[in-house]
């Protein structure tokens, strides 16, 4: 599985990072969020806690995923912009990654 970066932008009002990302995982199968969390969190150093997965989307028969995701400074600027689906969401994924 290679990750890539394809932008990275600094959101200071809303005290998060936003990323858009690639993985090329072809001739394996499509990732889970949960992979794909742990990647993330390696990769910036971050909390689990503080990283939401928001969109991901998978080219059909060229195995390739395209997502974005949001790194916030602390759980609670997360917990203040992200709707509560979101959130139960990912911490559904985080006990069973960490």
């Amino acid at each position: 599985m290679k990750f890539e970066v394809i932008n990275e932008r600094d959101n200071r009002p809303l005290f998060r990072k936003e990323i858009s990302f690639r993985i090329d995982h072809q001739g394996a199968t499509t990732p889970s969020r949960a992979d794909i969390l742990g990647r993330i969190v390696a990769e910036y150093d971050a909390d689990v806690s503080r990283v939401v997965i928001r969109k991901l989307e998978t080219k059909f028969g060229i195995g390739i995923t395209e997502g974005t995701a949001r790194i916030y400074d602390t759980p609670e600027h997360m917990k203040r912009v992200e709707l509560p689906h979101i959130i139960k969401k990912h911490e559904s994924k985080k006990k069973e990654g960490e």
